[in-house]
């Protein structure tokens, strides 16, 4: 079932600040699972590292006074950040089927946000991060708001498929040599001049050879 987009009830939940959101959530999934990628790394570990890095990538993103729309409530591991002044949380969950509280109930800031905003459409929003496990899909996040009875009201989709970029190795410039000229034997009155001349070559070599300045 097609739901409305978040902005349709609350204006501030525009689709470039919740792509934003959901660019970090995601870039920090996918560091995790390329750096925690040996034999002696468990899924468990795995979570808690990518739950962590998430947390801390908000708070950070907010300290840094990039963006005014974005504030954190609390710095705990129960998180709660600002969209425009609309309170959010997030969590690796399923969004078919959650089973995480950060989804399912409601944090104190959330439940004054509540009262304020009143019955009617949504006022409970959550990122879901769903990784793709079932091998259905690609990760992405999502955005669901959820009215004061629980139940699904709007939705937003992200569309960030991870980009893998190939660096460039810059190679050293290619230098000539010239072949070595081979000149008959001089007799002894001349080997100076001969020493003299090779001297001289090898110095016009060298200049050619240096890239310019």
């Amino acid at each position: 079932m097609s739901l409305p987009h978040p902005s349709s009830f609350r204006p501030e939940l525009s689709s470039d600040r919740l792509q934003i959101v959901a660019n970090w959530l995601l870039d920090e999934f996918y560091s995790t699972q390329d750096d925690l990628s040996r034999n002696t790394d468990s899924g468990y570990g795995r979570g808690c590292t990518t739950f962590d890095r998430q947390r801390n990538r908000i708070r950070l993103e907010a300290i840094s006074g990039n963006w005014p729309w974005l504030r954190t409530l609390n710095s705990t591991f129960d998180l709660v950040f600002t969209v425009g002044g609309v309170p959010c949380r997030f969590s690796n969950d399923d969004p078919i089927n959650p089973t995480k509280k950060a989804v399912l109930e409601g944090n104190g800031y959330q439940l004054s946000f509540q009262e304020f905003a009143g019955t009617e459409g949504p006022s409970r929003f959550c990122f879901v991060i769903d990784r793709g496990l079932d091998g259905a899909g690609e990760p992405h996040v999502e955005l669901h708001g959820f009215d004061a009875t629980g139940a699904l009201v709007c939705r937003w989709i992200s569309d960030t498929p991870r980009v893998l970029y190939a660096e460039s190795v810059q190679q050293a410039p290619t230098v000539q040599v010239g072949k070595p000229s081979v000149t008959p034997r001089q007799p002894e009155t001349d080997a100076t001049e001969a020493n003299d001349g090779a001297t001289e070559a090898q110095s016009e070599a060298a200049d050619t050879s240096s890239p310019e300045p």
